[in-house]
């Protein structure tokens, strides 16, 4: 193939031009959650060289984190918020989680816990609460399997998708957003104010000196009806990646307001753990994970998935009552570290994902229903609708389907799917006890089979409505899992996710630190590089990362 590299070099140039003109206000390098954690400046080279050392390593973060979490639950800045979150349901509103991305799928765990929890309080009088807790996620239920990330640069989109909702001023709408600043969640944000509800916002980023510079943070952050609770969990241990620390520490503060919500509606508040407590059960969890036991078994997975891959293999994860957490976790590996995407039935050819995840004890229609605890809400918009919004006409076309039929092609259920089997592909089961029966029945036509368990962890938490603890306990198992096996496999340099697609503003930034940090060179001509980069993968039709594919053109002197 013919490429001219005068053109691709005068593209790269006027692409980076633009953005550093127009759209600089995603420049994030000076906040928190964009910031490498010094901790881990050598998590690869520690997981290649010792893989043990590696998950300690990642536990040792969460075990940091945990320490601010706990102080962060028992003040009163949290206590403003979870009783905010407590009276809202107590007076008959609503409170509505708004995420993006990682964030979104934490929403999604909550609503699910709390329908859960209130099924198992059995007193039908209960019931009606159901309804009380409900979230909007950018790209709406279908996200959960595949990331939209395009929609996340959209705030109109954001406030569409609030309005639906036709919230009042009894409402609560919680944006989550480590960043203090993803734009459709503000949209979200200001769609409810609109409408006369409140507002809170749970960050891991003082929004205060990003109201110097952005209008969209500033508008809603200054609303009288706006407040904000600053989650302090230091950066991440892998920079920029929400999908851990940060997220872990959102999910436990909402779980631990919704917590107290029930006992109230059970007008059982006096027999309340508090919320210290609850900080504290945390820590105890994180300090568990540290244990040698935890440690071997996290890292005997890390190995045996690695071996995997590296044999051109197919991990497929079964799971029931976590079915949910280890999704959440699985659909972020593509974008994180560019692995292919999970495939739906529809997307004959495609590559399949590395990993997947399927309920061993029902139907894939079942199988959803069970995950998210009622029926999947997708978003089922015309094209107009988006055009409406600012989505041009050929961008509202391209748009992938997102609606109910597209996420049911997606066969997590009991149906048998022959291109994951065989050598040297690996079922894993992950829950709570040993594997059922109708794990092992379903995975016979695999090249082998296992198991990662809370038993075979050996870790212990406390018991709440919400299980609060065993979906956290999970979510950090597979996020150091996940996490240390891309650092094997090569997808992670020093403690920056050096394969990631730039597919939307915040991470053509990302791309230029890593870059700008990596080899050395200043954040313009990082970014003018990896523009480069990207039109030498369209020009060669080949999908890999732009920041990794200029680290390694730098590193040979391939600079102009």
């Amino acid at each position: 193939m013919v490429v001219n590299d005068k053109e691709l070099r005068q593209k790269a140039e006027r692409k980076a031009k633009d953005y550093l003109k127009n759209d600089s206000q995603y420049r994030m390098g000076y906040i928190t959650a964009e910031q490498p954690n010094p901790k881990t400046r050598s998590l690869s080279m520690i997981c290649n060289n010792d893989p043990a050392e590696g998950v300690k390593l990642l536990f040792s973060v969460d075990r940091d984190m945990a320490g601010r979490a706990e102080e962060t639950l028992g003040g009163d800045e949290f206590c403003r918020f979870a009783d905010t979150v407590r009276s809202t349901i107590k007076k008959g509103g609503r409170v509505i989680f708004s995420g993006c991305g990682s964030t979104g799928r934490i929403c999604m765990r909550l609503e699910s816990s709390w329908r859960e929890a209130i099924d198992t309080l059995s007193d039908r009088k209960y019931f009606e609460y159901k309804e009380r807790i409900g979230y909007i996620q950018t790209g709406g239920d279908y996200a959960v399997i595949r990331a939209v990330e395009a929609f996340e640069d959209s705030a109109p989109l954001g406030r569409a998708q609030a309005m639906d909702w036709h919230l009042t001023e009894k409402d609560l709408l919680v944006g989550i957003t480590a960043t203090a600043e993803t734009t459709s969640i503000l949209g979200t944000a200001a769609g409810a104010l609109e409408q006369g509800a409140k507002v809170y916002m749970l960050v891991c980023s003082d929004p205060l000196p990003l109201m110097e510079k952005m209008e969209r943070v500033r508008e809603i952050y200054s609303h009288k009806n706006c407040h904000h609770l600053l989650l302090p969990c230091g950066p991440f241990a892998v920079t920029g990646s929400s999908r851990m620390q940060s997220s872990t520490f959102e999910q436990l503060c909402c779980a631990v307001a919704l917590e107290g919500a029930l006992y109230d509606i059970m007008c059982k508040s006096d027999s309340f753990a508090g919320y210290r407590q609850m900080g504290e059960a945390f820590k105890d969890l994180t300090d568990q994970l540290l244990s040698d036991q935890a440690v071997s078994a996290v890292t005997s997975a890390v190995l045996e998935e690695t071996e995997i891959y590296k044999n051109k293999g197919l991990i497929t994860y079964f799971a029931d009552d976590c079915l949910l957490d280890v999704l959440t976790d699985t659909t972020e590996r593509a974008p994180t570290f560019m692995t292919p995407p999970f495939c739906s039935t529809a997307m004959v050819g495609a590559e399949p994902s590395w990993a997947f995840v399927k309920n061993p004890y029902c139907s894939t229609v079942e199988a959803w229903t069970k995950c998210f605890g009622r029926e999947p809400r997708c978003m089922e918009w015309e094209k107009e609708r988006y055009i409406s919004l600012g989505f041009s006409a050929d961008a509202a076309e391209k748009k992938p389907d997102i609606g109910r039929s597209a996420l049911l092609c997606f066969q997590i259920g009991n149906e048998r799917d022959e291109k994951r089997e065989g050598v040297p592909s690996r079922a894993l089961w992950v829950g709570r006890a040993e594997a059922p029966e109708a794990f092992k029945a379903q995975t016979a036509g695999y090249g082998s089979s296992g198991q990662l368990t809370i038993r075979q962890i050996g870790v212990s938490f406390a018991e709440t409505y919400m299980d609060i603890f065993y979906h956290l306990c999970i979510k950090l198992t597979l996020n150091a899992l996940s996490t240390a096996t891309m650092a094997l496999m090569g997808r992670i340099t020093g403690n920056w996710m050096t394969c990631l697609a730039m597919s939307n503003k915040k991470l053509i930034d990302r791309s230029a630190r890593i870059v700008s940090d990596v080899c050395g060179v200043s954040y313009e001509t990082a970014l003018e590089e990896n523009f480069y980069s990207a039109a030498l993968c369209e020009a060669k039709n080949i999908n890999r990362s732009p920041a990794q594919e200029t680290i390694k053109r730098l590193s040979k002197g391939e600079i102009v």
